[in-house]
C-alpha cells in the first residue's frame, strides 16, 4: 500500500499520464472502454473512492492490450492522500508495465517494467532513485489494497501467479479462477454476476463482472475491505 497526497497536482498528474499513453485522435477516443468510481469500504465504513477509465491499446501504439488509469483518494469524503495509476495490460490482459506517483511525507515515484525473464522496479523519491530486478516466475498481477484499476479488466485463468504492489514489492503466488456466473448481493439484493476468483495465502478476493465485463464489485475478506462500483447517476 502506498498513500500519497496533494490532490490538485496529482488529479492533474493523471490526466497528463493518461494522455501520454493514449494518442489524442479520433481514433483513440473512440477505443475508449469503461470508465466511472469505485468505492472503498473497510469494515462497513466508506474510506476512499478511485476514479478510473479503461482504454484499448498501449503505448507501443496497436490496439492490442490495454491502458487503465486511475486516482484514488482516501478518506472519501475530504481527501488528505491519493494515489495515481497508470497500468498497461498486454493482450492477454496480464500487465506489461505500471506507473505510481504521488507524494505524503515527500514525493515518490514507482515505474514497473514487465519482461519475460525479469521484473524491473524503479522508485524515485525526493533523496534519490533505486532500482531493482526481480527473476520473473511467471507473469505478475498487480495487487493493491489502495488501488483497484488494476482489476477493473478481468484477469485470465492463470496460476501460479506472482503479485506486485504499487509500491513494487513482489508478493505471494496466487491463482486465478473462473467461477462462471454466481450470485452475490449488491444493495441488498441478489444479483448474478462473472465471478473471478484470486486465491491468495491470507484467502481469497473475490472480482465480480457485469455481462460487459465491467467491474462492479471486489470482496476481499482478509483485509476487510468491499469495494462497489458507483451507481450511475440518472
Amino acid at each position: 500500500m502506498i498513500r500519497m497526497g496533494n490532490r490538485a497536482a496529482l488529479l492533474g498528474a493523471a490526466a497528463a499520464q493518461f494522455l501520454c499513453v493514449t494518442a489524442p485522435n479520433a481514433q483513440a477516443q473512440s477505443q475508449s472502454l469503461d470508465s466511472g468510481v469505485l468505492l472503498v469500504f473497510q469494515g462497513g465504513t466508506l474510506i476512499g473512492r478511485e476514479e478510473f477509465a479503461v482504454r484499448r491499446g498501449t503505448t507501443s501504439a496497436t490496439l492490442a492490450g490495454f491502458t487503465l488509469a486511475s486516482t484514488a483518494l482516501y478518506p472519501a469524503d475530504r481527501p488528505a492522500h491519493s494515489i495515481v495509476s497508470v497500468i498497461e495490460l498486454g493482450p492477454d490482459s496480464l500487465p506489461i508495465a505500471g506507473r505510481f506517483e504521488g507524494a505524503n511525507d515527500g514525493m515518490l515515484r514507482v515505474a514497473i517494467g514487465i519482461g519475460p525473464r525479469r521484473i524491473a522496479v524503479r522508485r524515485a523519491t525526493a533523496n534519490g532513485e533505486s532500482a531493482r530486478e526481480y527473476p520473473a516466475r511467471g507473469r505478475p498481477l498487480i495487487l493493491d489494497d489502495s488501488v483497484f484499476v488494476s482489476l477493473a479488466v478481468r484477469p485470465p485463468a492463470a496460476g501460479p501467479a506472482p503479485t506486485l504492489s504499487a509500491a513494487g514489492e513482489l508478493g505471494d503466488d496466487v491463482h486465478i479462477r473462473h467461477r462462471g456466473i454466481q450470485p452475490t448481493l449488491l444493495a441488498g439484493e441478489r444479483v448474478d454476476l462473472d465471478q473471478v476468483l484470486i486465491e491468495t495465502p491470507a484467502g481469497p478476493i473475490t472480482a465480480w463482472y457485469d455481462s460487459n465485463g465491467r467491474l462492479v464489485k471486489i470482496d476481499w475478506p482478509s483485509r476487510r475491505i468491499t469495494v462497489l462500483r458507483q451507481t450511475e447517476r440518472r
